[in-house]
């Protein structure tokens, strides 16, 4: 099963962002981007996506007022599912009496685009009557950790980023654990995916898919990660990741 989206947003950044997250979900394919309401309904109407993110605040046509529009248009057994993105928490009353799937604040969060998929979905298999197929989970790569003397492992998927102090790198994860890494740093980037890890500094190697924005620190800059955490970036480091998170 492939659902095909439509991504709408009048900010370039964002759709990129949306865009790079939504990669690692094979099931999902992308067949357009639009950047005004207006430009959303005739979109949706010609390219009859199933499944809209729709930015709730765009000049002239909100998102809002393109869903009511689409929901007029459109019978519901041929109307896309509708996940709207939003700066503002506020929105979500409104986005539910559109009877939309789901609402995700920005910058959106890979695990809350997980659960909004999730949830968009189940709603497809609800109204085609249609199942996912049986398939294994697929495997998960793994880094070996030490805590003392014991020893055991962190899922790459779980990693924010990882950073050495004092020669010894330190593998940082979204629960707030701390590990303690085998080989340098150098070692563990051979082991991880590029993209998504990338290193950021001669100490530190960050997974894009959990980086939020970029801010200035001095003469310096840092990238904020899921839960906060920043990160120093070298400045001759700064446009090959603003290309990764879609901000170049």
């Amino acid at each position: 099963m492939t659902l095909r989206a439509l991504v709408v947003d009048d900010e370039p950044k964002a759709r990129a962002r949306l865009r790079r997250l939504l990669q690692p979900h094979t099931d999902i394919v992308v067949i357009g981007d639009a950047r005004t309401g207006a430009e959303a309904v005739a979109k949706t109407l010609e390219l009859r996506p199933d499944l809209v993110f729709l930015d709730v605040d765009m000049p002239e046509l909100s998102g809002t007022e393109a869903a009511a529009r689409l929901r007029d248009y459109l019978p519901q057994s041929v109307r896309p599912a509708v996940v709207f993105t939003t700066a503002h928490a506020e929105h979500a009353v409104q986005a539910f009496a559109l009877e939309s799937v789901d609402y995700l604040l920005k910058p959106v969060e890979r695990d809350r685009l997980a659960e909004a998929l999730r949830r968009v979905r189940q709603a497809y298999w609800a109204r085609t009557g249609t199942a996912p197929a049986a398939a294994p989970p697929p495997p998960t790569a793994t880094l070996t950790a030490h805590h003392g003397r014991a020893v055991g492992s962190i899922a790459v998927g779980a990693l924010l980023f990882v950073q050495v102090d004092a020669g010894t790198a330190f593998a940082h994860t979204v629960d707030g654990e701390i590990s303690r890494l085998s080989g340098g740093l150098a070692d563990v980037e051979a082991e991880l995916p590029s993209p998504p890890f990338v290193r950021v500094s001669r100490s530190a190697i960050v997974n894009v898919e959990r980086a939020l924005r970029l801010w200035p620190s001095g003469s310096s800059v840092e990238v904020e990660l899921e839960g906060g955490q920043r990160v120093p970036v070298s400045r001759r480091r700064v446009k090959r990741l603003e290309g990764l998170m879609g901000l170049g």
